[in-house]
């Protein structure tokens, strides 16, 4: 009887003791809860004034890309300087093909030197009447006492041009200015890839500069 009676008391203490407990876990989970975080309510007038300042603003300028590079000459000089000087301006001779009724002329300002070989270029009044402003430089060039062959770069309309020829003497200085052919050969233009004109032609010579 008295086992049972202890028994009994045991649990009673048990119960009590667990009840305990758990109330004061219950409480500190309690005061450990966290202020819930304030909303601001924001009015969607300002919203909507924020997208329409931000949309009337100007677009910034697009930038322009960079020029494509132009192409670094190639010149191959292949003559004697002292026994050979095509230093000089070649103008086409009449009557001239009408798919070239502009074109002026080819300027050779070569000093003989492949190391600083000079420059070649052609002149043509197609961009302006009356002026040598429409010009195209060779970015080849081969040039021997008997061949001339290059080819240009574009002028400002687009155009290239290409001369496969032969000089005709190698004294042009004592022709100069007379109508005596110096020069023959074929003359071709070309805008994007597709020849233009092309034509079999010859030039008299000039002194370059005084």
């Amino acid at each position: 009887m008295k086992r049972m009676i202890l028994r009994v008391v045991v649990l009673l203490l048990t119960f009590v003791v667990g009840v305990a407990a758990y109330g004061l876990i219950l409480r500190r989970a309690v005061n450990d809860t966290r202020t819930p975080c304030k909303v601001e309510v924001v009015s969607p007038d300002a919203l909507v004034s924020r997208i329409e300042s931000i949309a009337s603003l100007r677009p910034l300028p697009p930038v322009a890309p960079l020029p494509a590079p132009t192409p670094k000459p190639h010149y191959i000089l292949d003559y004697d300087p002292e026994t050979f000087n095509p230093y000089g301006v070649y103008y086409m001779l009449g009557p001239k093909p009408k798919e070239f009724a502009k074109f002026e002329s080819i300027e050779l300002g070569l000093y003989g030197d492949n190391t600083e070989p000079g420059y070649i270029r052609i002149y043509s009044q197609a961009v302006y009447k009356d002026d040598y402003n429409d010009e195209a430089e060779a970015v080849f060039a081969l040039v021997t006492k008997d061949r001339l062959v290059f080819a240009t770069s574009k002028n400002e309309a687009g155009v290239e041009y290409r001369f496969e020829g032969e000089f005709l003497r190698t004294n042009f200085h004592s022709v100069a200015g007379t109508n005596t052919p110096v020069l023959h050969g074929v003359l071709t233009r070309t805008k994007d890839g597709r020849t233009l004109a092309e034509a079999t032609v010859s030039f008299r010579f000039e002194h370059l500069g005084c």
